[in-house]
């Protein structure tokens, strides 16, 4: 029995694949360690309590000095705490997942000579995975075309996906819900993409004609402060159908009654849609500098299963067209489904953990 200690904190997006590989590699009788900021514990809720460690993190922010310095220290202050947890852990491998709760433990275990493995989640790799890359032993991720990935780091580079969670994959085994009459939308994004779909989604409704519109069956994720002004905007389209709420928490099933999808384009997202094989709707959020989100949209929308809306003045319009077309076109849903399955890079926890093994059987 091997202890092998995760790094991941900072979002859900980080935390959620780690979590993901904890509870195969815990199957396999390995003992299970996580190394995360104060952010990040309440993404790993399934973990056991008595094994997180909670350490400093910060990122290397731009803006005032006064803020660059304090990012830098936090960043220290987590690499001690982590170097002191790991030897005095000594385990048989460190994980990291990206995002600068990563990084220390990342540096900290390389400085120990512990070996190190790390997945990048996104399309384009992130800044921390950048730093930790150099002496990692091997490198994992979730996407086929991985941009930003250092030379020194390619031949390392294995493709295994994004761990989903087994009730997602469940839903692409099914057969895909027959498409009548109503198409059944579902909508649903992080705390950004609920505030811009509250506004996005009743002008692209608004669009269409009254016809199109009753044959619409809404779900959508709205935020409290965005909800009774959307809620109003909304019940006036006279849909078939319309659910809102800030949080669905039963999201598998309503992504296995929805007939299409649209959303933000984070990796899970992506691939949990793929997984389902539902067709969708990706607006990625506009303000990561790298494409980030776009470039994660690129496993589905290169295949033609997603169609890809960029935020603007013109979003709502496209978004509108994209729908009429939908409906003019029934069958097309059903061979976008067909399509996102074709994509879906399932098994990715059970890869991602036989390459930690290897690595340490290696030692």
């Amino acid at each position: 029995m091997t202890l092998i200690v995760l790094a991941a904190g900072g979002t859900g997006g980080h935390v959620f694949p780690a979590m993901a590989l904890a509870r195969v590699l815990t199957l396999r009788g390995h003992d299970m360690r996580l190394l995360t900021d104060e952010r990040g514990v309440k993404y790993a809720a399934d973990f056991d309590p008595d094994g997180i460690e909670v350490i400093a993190a910060g990122g290397l922010v731009s803006g005032a000095p006064h803020r660059r310095v304090s990012g830098l220290l936090r960043l220290a202050r987590g690499y001690f705490q982590a170097r002191g947890h790991l030897r005095h852990w000594q385990p048989g491998a460190v994980v990291g997942f990206g995002g600068f709760p990563s990084a220390p433990p990342m540096l900290a275990a390389q400085h120990l000579n512990i070996p190190t493995l790390m997945h990048e989640q996104n399309g384009v790799m992130g800044r921390a995975n950048i730093f930790a890359s150099r002496n990692a032993r091997q490198i994992s991720a979730a996407f086929p075309h991985v941009e930003d990935v250092p030379d020194r780091a390619k031949a390392k580079l294995h493709v295994v996906g994004n761990p989903i969670r087994e009730d997602i994959v469940a839903i692409g085994e099914a057969p895909f819900p027959p498409l009548s009459d109503t198409l059944n939308l579902l909508v649903f994004g992080g705390s950004q993409g609920a505030a811009v779909f509250a506004r996005l989604i009743p002008e692209a409704l608004s669009r269409l004609t009254g016809d199109q519109r009753a044959r619409i069956r809404l779900v959508s994720q709205i935020r409290d402060e965005n909800h009774a002004e959307a809620e109003a905007k909304l019940s006036a389209l006279s849909l078939a159908g319309l659910e809102i709420a800030p949080f669905f928490s039963d999201m598998a099933e309503r992504l296995a009654q929805a007939h299409l999808v649209i959303s933000r384009s984070g990796a899970t997202t992506v691939h949990e849609i793929a997984a389902a094989g539902r067709p969708a709707i990706f607006v990625p959020i506009a303000v990561h500098t790298d494409d980030q989100q776009a470039k994660n949209a690129r496993l589905l929308t290169d295949s033609g299963a997603a169609l890809l809306v960029r935020e603007g003045k013109d979003a709502a319009a496209k978004i509108a067209s994209h729908l009429t077309k939908i409906l003019d076109t029934p069958s097309e849903v059903s061979e976008m489904a067909s399509l996102a399955r074709e994509s879906a890079l399932l098994g990715a926890a059970e890869k991602l953990a036989d390459l930690v093994e290897q690595e340490i059987e290696q030692q």
